[in-house]
C-alpha cells in the first residue's frame, strides 16, 4: 500500500524508507525523489506531501525505472504525466516475491529468494521496480526490522541484531552509523524521546 506522509520545517530524526517518493509541493508541483540508504537531514521552506510508492508504480504509472528516479529529486516529465497510464498494474512478480522474502528473513542470502533468474538479471529487475539493488533494500529493512523489535521490549541489542537479519552487533552498529550517523541505540533513544515529547 502507498504511505502517505507530511513534513514541515525541520526533517525529523527517521530511518530512511526504501522506497520512491512522489512529493507534492504546497504550489501544486509534483517531483519524485529516490529511495533512501541514508537518512535525510535539513530543512523544509515550504511544507510538503508525500506519498511513498510501492514498487513498481513508477514503470506501471508514470513509465519510468525507479532506478531513473535522483535521490535529490526530479520534476515529473510532462511527457509521463500525459501518459498516466491509469492504476498501478501488478508489477513484476519475482520482484514482489522477493520483497516478500526480504521482509520475511532479511538475513537471508539473496540466491535463496528466486529461482530460475541469474544474480545480474534479478538485480536489474529489482532496480527498475524499486530503485535499489536487492542487497540496499535488505540493509534498509535490517535497520527497520532492528527498531520495531527494540521497541517491542527492552532491548537485548546482541538479540536484536541477530533477529533483524545482522551477522552481529558490530554489523548492525556500523549499519546505523552508515544510515543515520549515529549507534542504534542512541538512535532508538533519541526517537523514543522525541515520541514521548509529542
Amino acid at each position: 500500500m502507498n504511505a502517505v506522509w507530511r513534513r514541515s520545517g525541520d526533517l525529523p530524526l527517521e530511518l530512511p524508507y526504501p522506497s520512491v517518493d512522489l512529493l507534492v509541493f504546497a504550489d501544486g508541483t509534483l517531483w519524485l525523489s529516490g529511495p533512501e540508504t541514508v537518512a535525510r537531514t535539513g530543512r523544509l521552506t515550504q511544507p510538503l506531501t508525500g506519498v511513498h510508492l510501492k514498487p513498481g508504480t513508477c514503470a506501471d504509472v508514470l513509465g519510468l525505472a525507479a532506478d531513473e528516479v535522483p535521490l535529490g529529486g526530479m520534476r515529473i516529465p510532462d511527457e509521463s504525466l500525459r501518459a498516466l497510464r491509469g492504476p498501478a498494474g501488478a508489477g513484476d512478480s519475482v520482484v514482489r516475491q522477493v520483497i516478500r522474502a526480504i521482509h520475511a528473513d532479511p538475513g537471508a542470502p539473496l540466491s535463496s529468494h528466486v529461482v530460475g533468474l541469474s544474480p545480474r538479471q534479478l538485480r536489474r529487475r529489482f532496480q527498475v521496480a524499486v530503485g535499489l539493488s536487492p542487497k540496499a533494500y535488505a540493509r534498509v529493512v535490517r535497520l527497520h526490522r532492528a527498531m520495531a523489535l527494540a521497541r517491542e521490549a527492552a532491548p537485548d541489542w546482541a538479540s536484536v541484531a541477530v533477529r533483524a537479519g545482522f551477522y552481529d552487533q558490530p554489523h548492525m552498529l556500523a549499519e546505523f552509523r552508515r544510515a543515520v550517523g549515529m549507534s542504534c541505540v542512541r538512535f532508538f533513544q533519541s526517537t523514543t524521546a522525541a515520541s514521548a515529547a509529542r
